[in-house]
């Protein structure tokens, strides 16, 4: 479940922690400091996608939630 602060994601890039990123999809995933929501953005993408914990560990293997 998102925050208010998830839904202005990336500013103020305090409100977040960068917990992995994955070369080869060119994603970086984020952590909301407030609620734990785990956010991903992609290098060519403007959008964001909200992920779950299994969804987080399934596309960033090496990363321990």
């Amino acid at each position: 479940m998102t925050c208010r602060k998830c839904l202005r994601f990336p500013v103020p890039t305090s409100n977040y922690d960068e917990v992995a990123i994955n070369v080869t999809m060119q994603s970086e995933l984020y952590r909301c400091r407030t609620c734990g929501q785990l956010i991903q953005i992609f290098a060519l993408e403007r959008g964001i996608h909200y992920l779950s914990p299994d969804e987080a560990k399934s596309q960033f293997p090496d990363v321990d939630l």
